[in-house]
């Protein structure tokens, strides 16, 4: 295999610092599958086409790039939302009044929502289904390394729908796969031929872009909701996950509520920037770290979280 030439190791400017912690969570916190951490505690990863290793170091973020490609500082720079564009709508979020989201939040300062690829978005969320993060992973590699265009270093890009459209399903479950090789390669079938979908996708108002993604196959709600979320920026996207579930039942006494009402409670009681407070949610859930509301908690309508209607 080949191995990678690495640029020294130099700043990558961001607007918010991001603590050590975060900077993992981000990185390996359910919304990307690409990232791997290595034994020296750096960060290695491909996003889209570019390849790059990261590490978090006395407060800042350092990257480094392989020697001979295109300066992934730009790339990382939008991908990390370094100019900062989402602190604004962090603060925008209850947490002021919602004590269960304030916790969170002081658990991961600074934690953002990656922009991605919408087709890499796409595919590691088609994988997604009863998976943990690290088995999801492991797929997204395969598919890499299997069918990926080489991008220089022994890495490799993700296969392009056409390529996906192509395989055969046995060559899509030898990378772990099992049923969702179906979904792949059935929602590679769609899109091959249309070059635009991504950008035709992006101009769709975000209620019709949940219903476009949920036409293709293997996609329901929180998969469109996923996408929408991190591969669209459609920031007030709140997708319901069995860890979602159990936070909203747990910290907001929200037992017995369908993922369906759970959606319009957290685009409801979040607003514009719900998606922001799952990732905030998400993460603390599964750190264990995961508070309960109080009395003063204030929800829609006036409500205490243990009354439906």
């Amino acid at each position: 295999m080949e191995s990678p030439v690495w640029t020294p190791w130099r700043p990558l400017r961001l607007v918010d610092n991001l603590p050590a912690g975060t900077f993992a969570e981000q990185l390996d916190g359910g919304q990307s599958f690409r990232w791997n951490q290595l034994a020296d505690g750096s960060w290695v990863g491909v996003f889209g086409r570019t390849v790059a290793a990261l590490r978090a170091s006395a407060g800042c973020v350092e990257w480094r790039g392989l020697v001979g490609a295109t300066s992934a500082a730009g790339a990382l720079s939008d991908y990390l939302d370094a100019e900062g564009a989402q602190a604004g709508l962090v603060e925008a979020l209850p947490w002021r009044s919602d004590s269960v989201l304030r916790a969170a939040i002081e658990i991961y300062p600074g934690l953002r929502i990656l922009r991605q690829d919408p087709q890499e978005a796409l595919l590691g969320f088609l994988c997604s289904s009863n998976k943990r993060i690290l088995q999801i992973r492991t797929m997204v590699a395969a598919l890499a390394e299997k069918m990926g265009e080489p991008l220089g270093g022994g890495f490799r890009a993700l296969p392009d729908w056409r390529t996906l459209a192509a395989a055969e399903e046995t060559v899509l479950r030898a990378c772990a796969l099992g049923y969702r090789a179906a979904y792949v390669r059935g929602t590679a079938k769609q899109l091959q031929h249309r070059p635009d979908w991504a950008q035709e996708f992006q101009a769709l108002p975000t209620p019709e872009l949940m219903a476009a993604l949920q036409a293709l196959p293997g996609v329901g709600p929180k998969v469109a909701a996923c996408v929408a979320l991190f591969g669209f920026g459609r920031l007030e996207s709140f997708p319901v996950d069995t860890w979602v579930v159990q936070a909203l039942g747990t910290a907001y006494g929200l037992h017995g509520w369908k993922p369906a009402q759970l959606e319009q409670f957290g685009r409801t009681h979040f607003g514009p920037a719900a998606g922001l407070a799952q990732q905030y949610l998400f993460s603390a859930a599964r750190a264990g770290r995961l508070t309960t509301v109080s009395e003063k908690t204030e929800l829609p309508s006036g409500r205490h979280p243990k009354l439906r209607g």
